[in-house]
């Protein structure tokens, strides 16, 4: 594996000498890299973990055109109110038949400004919400502060817009068969189990990996050393179709992304029901949270003092930090086959998109956040928020956020974020608790971290990778798992919230600081190989951009 490394690398020196210096030429690195038939390799540790394939996150598991769906309802904003009217157009395509393609239609709500006294919600598969721009010349709605005021945080239980299906899965338990492997490692997509006699090819199961006690112990979060974040063994599940059957190994469509170990539970798989609804998507318009500009907040700073005393806090900014409006744009529940695109949101406490757990191949794209309204402390302004599987982030801006990409859970996994700037944050973009696993960062422009916070938090994420990444980062490897880093230009220090950090904690592994990497981009090459290059310009704004080849 070392020599074919070692020998593309030759070939490439050799090629400088007629195309340019060495310096121009980005590097491979030793642990992803081409083989002999031009396909990435990935070099394996001695249990077999490796780099995992990212290329399943987004729509229809990746790689898939998002379909443009012919408008059956059009709505033109009135004065006062327009929840209605709004959500009348919605209710009437939901109760329209599913074509071929699984979709009823979409809701065409012409330009204009829409007051909303109400959250929206698409409940019904095959629905799209659809705008005539995100422009303020385009289609806007305008989510009002209801008086009497709401308690705090208004949008806590519904976002202005809430795609959400009354169920989710229902796992069948009596079809469970344990992983018989002693250890599959990260980025496996076979595995044995007891008995495959019950599974076909193309049915959907649950991939489990158990977590007991001996292993919250190992990764040193058991209640006997950390007093305020008593982690207990838990679950985590990887949404998976069955792609192959040979005698009792299943090979399903996507990796898995935490290892499964008998020394920490072992595994097992089980058949589910799916009654998630799916082909819903929001496109093309700009919301707004109406929040009080009379509530501020001034934010301090510290510096030295000229007496040479310990540094004293001074007053600078106010800043607008009204919270009782709505603090989502965009809530993903029970749905699967989702997007967001050509979009802005401003002034919302939290996000402008969250998908929650049990949601799965979600495409949010070309989405904008503009000047959020919050307090600028914790639980606030997760701007692109995951806590599902496989969703694709890409084109995404942030202004202002808080920790602006961003994953909570172990059931977010699979996810990626492609191509993503955040200014001016307040905070760094993360997996940001309890072991969110198998996180991509690609060429995103933002101080990330993939670290051990204080006790409040623990690991917050587990075999993250960032690949061609700008800006300040921290990574440490957690036991039991590792973190990556490469072609990342940036100062390996971050000083947000740096009383939480716990520098003992061992880095993780950084290749290639301050000079990017080839392939430019790991999940685009990652698609090429599985899906061919149709399946990349299905998913790019340019259809002729190729320069992250």
């Amino acid at each position: 594996m070392k020599i074919k490394f070692y020998a593309i690398a030759a070939f490439a020196l050799c090629l400088n000498a007629f195309t340019g210096s060495a310096q121009d030429i980005p590097p491979y690195t030793s642990m992803v890299y081409p083989g002999m038939d031009g396909k990435l390799v990935y070099a394996a540790d001695s249990l077999g973990n490796k780099i995992p394939d990212f290329s399943n996150a987004g729509y229809k598991g990746g790689g898939v055109a998002i379909p443009y769906v012919p408008n059956k309802v059009t709505v033109w904003p009135v004065a006062g109110d327009c929840s209605a009217i709004v959500q009348a157009a919605i209710d009437k395509v939901s109760a329209m038949p599913l074509d071929a393609n699984g979709f009823r239609g979409a809701v065409l709500l012409k330009q204009g400004t829409y007051p909303l006294d109400k959250p929206l919600y698409i409940k019904a598969s095959g629905v799209i919400l659809r705008g005539e721009g995100s422009t303020e010349i385009g289609t806007i709605l305008f989510g009002r502060t209801v008086k009497p005021a709401a308690p705090a945080g208004r949008g806590g239980g519904a976002a202005l817009i809430n795609l959400a299906g009354d169920k989710g899965i229902a796992v069948q338990e009596a079809t469970k068969q344990n992983v018989t492997d002693n250890y599959v490692p990260v980025g496996a997509r076979s595995f044995n189990v007891a008995s495959a006699k019950g599974f076909k090819v193309g049915e959907k199961i649950l991939v489990r990996r158990n977590g007991n006690q001996e292993w919250i112990k190992e990764i040193g979060l058991d209640s006997a050393t950390v007093k305020n974040n008593r982690w207990r063994p838990f679950v985590i599940t990887y949404d998976r179709i069955i792609t192959a059957i040979s005698g009792n190994t299943l090979t399903v469509d996507a990796p898995i992304f935490t290892a499964i170990d008998t020394r920490w539970g072992g595994g097992d798989v089980v058949k589910y029901n799916d009654e998630r609804i799916e082909n819903v998507a929001v496109e093309n318009l700009r919301g707004i949270s109406e929040y009080d500009p009379t509530v501020r907040t001034a934010q301090y700073y510290n510096m030295d003092r000229p007496d040479n005393k310990p540094a004293a806090a001074y007053k600078g900014e106010e800043y607008y930090s009204d919270e009782n409006h709505y603090r989502n744009l965009i809530t993903i529940s029970n749905a699967k086959n989702v997007w967001v695109r050509s979009m802005s949101a401003y002034h919302f406490v939290n996000s402008v998109v969250q998908t929650n757990a049990g949601t799965k191949w979600v495409t949010i794209q070309d989405v904008e956040s503009w000047e959020p309204v919050s307090v600028r402390q914790g639980a606030r302004r997760f701007i692109f928020h995951l806590q599902g599987q496989l969703a694709l982030v890409q084109r995404c801006f942030s202004q202002k956020g808080r920790h602006s990409f961003v994953l909570q859970q172990s059931e977010a996994s699979g996810n990626v974020f492609l191509d993503c700037k955040a200014v001016n944050p307040y905070s760094t973009s993360e997996p940001h608790n309890h072991w969110a696993n198998g996180v991509l960062y690609d060429n995103v422009k933002a101080p990330l971290t993939a670290r051990f916070w204080d006790y409040i938090i623990g690991w917050a994420g587990a075999n993250i990778v960032m690949w061609n990444c700008e800006g300040d980062f921290l990574i440490q490897n957690p036991p039991t798992a590792k973190n990556y880093s490469f072609g990342h230009i940036g100062t390996a220090s971050v000083i947000y919230n740096a009383p939480l950090q716990d520098l003992t904690k061992p880095r993780g592994y950084i290749e290639s600081l301050d000079k990017h990497v080839a392939p430019k981009s790991l999940y685009l090459t990652q698609l090429k190989e599985r899906l061919g290059i149709e399946a990349v310009s299905n998913i790019m704004l340019d259809k002729s951009d190729n320069f992250k080849f």
